[in-house]
């Protein structure tokens, strides 16, 4: 006797939506200020840019970079320029914030390309698979933009979740 398969997720008008499609591909780097300041406590503009002309910047190529400074100390804004002007035509883009930060704005410019209509009024389940370099808000930043719309929001998988909200 054969019976067919039954999908019973889609017949039960549930969607998955892996929150990993939104993550922004590409290279990750990161620049700490501090490895250019050496022992002060202030930012001498000529220890800078010579310790900035001294540096390698070719594990930067293509990358997304994030310029930071590790250091709690009072870093003058002209300090990122001069990085970003070194890194000019070597990253892909560069982000005046820490990894993890850089992370949640590229995060979130993937997340705005979402058609929020295919998902209004339903049952929609947010899969979150490990991924080193999503960042925890990213579950924050979807259930933010999905709640107003389902009709109902889990975490996990049809399988195995847990529910969120009921509209």
């Amino acid at each position: 006797m054969t019976s067919k398969i039954e999908n019973k997720v889609e017949k039960a008008g549930l969607l998955t939506l892996d929150i990993n499609k939104f993550f922004v591909p590409g290279k990750r780097a990161s620049v700490d200020i501090n490895k250019f300041i050496g022992e002060e406590l202030i930012v001498r503009e000529s220890v800078f840019k010579k310790n900035l002309d001294a540096a390698n910047w070719e594990n930067m190529t293509s990358a997304f970079v994030a310029i930071y400074c590790s250091k709690d100390i009072i870093v003058p804004p002209w300090a990122y320029l001069f990085v970003q002007v070194k890194l000019m035509n070597i990253a892909q883009e560069v982000f005046f914030s820490e990894p993890e930060t850089m992370n949640a704005i590229l995060f979130e410019r993937g997340l705005n390309n979402l058609e929020i209509a295919e998902y209004k009024n339903k049952r929609v389940f947010l899969k979150i698979c490990s991924n080193n370099q999503l960042p925890l808000c990213a579950i924050s930043l979807c259930a933010q933009k999905l709640i107003p719309h389902v009709k109902s929001l889990f975490y996990g998988e049809p399988c195995s979740s847990i529910p969120l909200i009921k509209n």
